[in-house]
């Protein structure tokens, strides 16, 4: 019974030991099937510099911007326009009641025809007298008299056509014309209204001649100025422009300058749209173009790069980011002109770890 509880024992103990070099075996070969990453990688290039685009808003406005007032008072009668309505230059916007000026109108006629009526009788009494002086009937009184009445009656003839031309001028001033062609694009006063001298009625807005008003840093105004041909953007459309004017102060709340740009003729901008002015600076800082996905954040804030070193070995790298957009970003460390770098699929890997490499 012992030899072959014996037997059992040793049998048992070659099966384990067969077993255990199996797994090794299986292991070995697990180990040896398992072949370096492949990873993407490009080589960067030494700059001696890096354009920025840089883009500045403002807003859209007319050349022309009327707030449109009576320069008497009156009750408003009539509004031929409203807001949106595109009008030509003369058109009439809005009226007043005239109707005392009518009545003021017919005294003054009725007033020119009575001292004309009054006129024609002295001059028909002076000439009169003037006979009978011929004859030795008349005192030379009564013909001083006579003449100084047709002087007066004269006078009143003048200020009645004054007072005439003013009436006609007040009902003409009673209509409110455009004074070029625009949009309305406010009106304030309903039927009804009664206004003041210089009420704000109806703001319009001149349809040619739109401008940009953009706002700069004036560290940066010589070399805006200076642009030979600049362009702004306005949604997804972008426009040539022309500069007005060269910026004549520095605003005391953004702190910015103001320049003014005209638009093309025609051009389809409304007022009060956002306005871009696209502008490209150079910066005299060496560094290297690399793709976003080339970066990986480390420690305290920093940007780290993963370089390809020696035997295929991966190396961290420290950088600075000096500019990115939405695609790449302009940095600069410890590199050197022509290393390669991992492009992508950075969480794959780690300091140290050996890879294959396939160029971009």
């Amino acid at each position: 019974m012992m030899q072959i509880g014996q037997l059992i024992t040793k049998a048992s103990a070659l099966t384990l030991l067969i077993l255990l070099q199996g797994c090794q075996k299986s292991e070995q070969q697990e180990v040896k099937a398992v072949e370096p990453l492949t990873v993407s990688t490009t080589k960067i290039s030494l700059n001696p510099s890096y354009k920025v685009q840089r883009e500045y808003v403002g807003t859209v406005k007319s050349g022309q911007q009327a707030n449109l007032g009576f320069e008497l008072s009156g009750k408003v009668e009539a509004l031929y326009v409203d807001v949106g309505n595109v009008v030509e230059k003369g058109a009439p916007l809005i009226k007043l009641d005239t109707d005392l000026l009518a009545t003021e109108a017919n005294q003054l006629k009725a007033q020119n025809n009575e001292v004309r009526a009054q006129l024609k009788l002295v001059k028909a009494n002076l000439k009169r007298q003037q006979s009978l002086k011929s004859k030795g009937f008349s005192a030379e009184a009564e013909i001083d008299a006579l003449t100084s009445q047709e002087g007066v009656l004269q006078a009143n003839l003048v200020r009645l056509q004054a007072a005439w031309n003013a009436n006609k001028l007040k009902q003409e001033k009673s209509t409110i014309r455009a004074p070029y062609s625009g949009v309305i694009a406010k009106r304030r006063v309903s039927l009804g209204d009664v206004v003041n001298v210089g009420t704000p009625t109806l703001v319009l807005l001149a349809s040619a001649g739109k401008e940009a008003f953009i706002g700069i840093p004036s560290q940066q105004l010589e070399r805006i100025t200076q642009l030979a041909s600049p362009h702004v953007r306005v949604s997804n459309t972008h426009y040539d422009v022309t500069l007005l004017n060269p910026g004549a102060m520095v605003d005391t709340k953004s702190r910015s300058v103001s320049l003014r740009y005209q638009f093309p003729e025609n051009a389809p901008v409304l007022e009060g749209e956002l306005v871009y002015l696209a502008f490209e600076q150079t910066m005299d800082e060496s560094g290297y173009w690399v793709p976003l996905t080339a970066l990986i954040d480390g420690l305290r804030g920093v940007w780290n790069v993963y370089v390809i070193g020696t035997d295929n070995k991966v190396e961290r790298r420290s950088v600075n980011v000096l500019y990115a957009d939405s695609e790449r970003a302009f940095i600069n460390g410890s590199l050197a002109d022509g290393e390669p770098i991992i492009a992508s699929g950075l969480h794959r890997v780690v300091p140290g770890q050996p890879v294959l490499t396939s160029a971009q």
